[in-house]
């Protein structure tokens, strides 16, 4: 028995490794492509970093709070079961679990742009695309190994992005031109604050991953002490980077240039040490970038796990090879990856990638929310709702829930549209679970529908 644990244990992540993986997964999802972005919005969108830092901390803090009160497998999407039911559990789940996968496409595209950097032939969208689902099904292939194999990948990954991101971060300043970087402060032809929501719900795809940690908690060593320490360095790690590396490239690309980039790191490296540097650059961002989907293909993976556990998906996405891994639920999701590859594909890579995280970004915002609701309700079942600690974490979901209200109303009204489409979708299909659940004797309905029917 003492064996079998210990060998568990060897194949889980530590401290470093799981805040590497944290970090890797919000910047490799968004920071090799948010400048280009960003950049079409104008320097105003600095405000908006901070609208986001603000609202994803406090996210953080009560994510890796909730995981100390109520140390769940399957992390926030549990949380929302735990707190609301079986049905916002199911929503919650469904909802997550698009935004993963279809984050992951969205980093497709960001890797496939600083490819073409090297080979303009994939600025066609169907070699762009064929090439991208080749690269999807490679790293399919990697994290049948298990976590520990894609953590020792991530962890040289994240090292190449980190190179690249805090080289321009930090000695781009010595280029940095303010000239350059307020020739155009709001490119939206809106308000100012119109602007500052727009970036803010641009840069929250920056942060998608935040509660990789959390979600990831079966695949950690000691998930009570690791989980919380991983979030929060992971997210100081990544805020760091995103905003002093985006700055300081709208300071030296000039704007025309930039809102065009498909490689905006390596254009601004090209910009301050000439072509071979940009070459560099970009084939570091390359390895950033498609190193992190590893990580992100097994976060993707946790949620419809603990799902199926449940009852609330198909058995299929709970089955696990030797390796801990849900290959079929992998496979599953790896076509439909494929198939948004094919039907966004835009000779536009950097159009393709906005449409694309506001997405992600939408389907992520409600499991978010209810997630953060969840503490306080979670705590007061627990007898834990008095004292100082109570209060500051009641605030900070107040604030979480601002945040996430503002920027779910921004990400756009197409993006609003087919969320909330969505979440309707939700309700029929949740009739099949429940339809499942009775026919194998379990209870379905509260207990005060029950009693009257009896």
């Amino acid at each position: 028995m003492s064996s079998t644990m210990s060998a568990s244990q060897a194949h889980k992540m530590g401290v470093i490794a799981l805040t590497l993986v944290t970090a890797s997964n919000m910047m490799g999802s968004g920071v090799f492509m948010l400048p280009t972005n960003l950049a079409g919005v104008g320097s105003i969108s600095l405000w908006g970093w901070i609208f986001t830092i603000i609202g994803v901390m406090a996210l953080a803090l009560v994510f890796a709070k909730t995981s100390l009160v109520n140390p769940r497998n399957g992390g926030i999407v549990a949380y929302a079961n735990d707190a609301f039911g079986p049905f916002i559990g199911f929503q919650s789940t469904i909802c997550y679990w698009i935004s993963a996968w279809v984050g992951n496409v969205a980093l497709l595209v960001a890797g496939i742009g600083y490819l073409s950097y090297f080979f303009p032939a994939l600025k066609n969208p169907s070699v762009g695309s064929i090439v991208a689902i080749a690269i999807l099904w490679g790293f399919v292939m990697l994290a049948s190994f298990g976590a520990k194999v894609a953590s020792r990948s991530q962890s040289f990954t994240a090292i190449c992005g980190l190179v690249v991101i805090l080289g321009v971060g930090v000695l781009g300043w010595f280029w940095f031109d303010p000239t350059t970087y307020n020739t155009v402060y709001n490119a939206t032809g809106q308000s100012d604050t119109h602007a500052i929501l727009s970036a803010a719900s641009i840069a929250l795809w920056g942060f998608l991953g935040v509660e990789s940690a959390v979600v990831s908690s079966g695949q950690v060593k000691d998930p009570e002490k690791t989980v919380p320490k991983a979030t929060v360095y992971g997210l100081l790690i990544a805020s760091i980077c995103y905003v002093g590396s985006c700055t300081v490239i709208m300071g030296i690309v000039p704007h025309e240039v930039l809102i065009k980039s498909a490689a905006p790191f390596a254009d601004a490296a090209r910009y301050m040490f000439g072509d071979t540097a940009g070459n560099v650059a970009s084939a570091l961002s390359i390895i950033a970038c498609f190193g992190s989907i590893s990580g992100w293909l097994i976060l993707q993976s946790e949620a419809p796990k603990a799902g199926a556990k449940s009852g609330l998906f198909p058995k299929f996405f709970g089955e696990v090879n030797k390796n801990d891994v849900p290959m079929k639920s992998l496979v599953f999701t790896g076509v439909l990856m494929s198939a948004v590859l094919l039907m966004t594909a835009s000779p536009d890579l950097a159009q393709q990638f906005q449409i694309i995280i506001l997405m992600s970004v939408f389907a992520s915002l409600l499991p978010y929310m209810y997630a953060i609701i969840s503490l306080p309700i979670i705590m007061a079942a627990k007898k834990l709702d008095k004292g100082r600690s109570f209060v500051i974490y009641t605030i900070l979901v107040v604030i979480g829930m601002i945040y996430s209200i503002f920027a779910l109303l921004s990400s756009g009204s197409d993006a609003i549209y087919w969320g909330i489409m969505m979440m309707l979708c939700t309700i029929p299909l949740y009739s099949f679970v429940a339809a499942k659940k009775a026919h194998e004797g379990k209870t379905i309905l509260t207990d005060d529908a029950a009693n009257a029917n009896s």
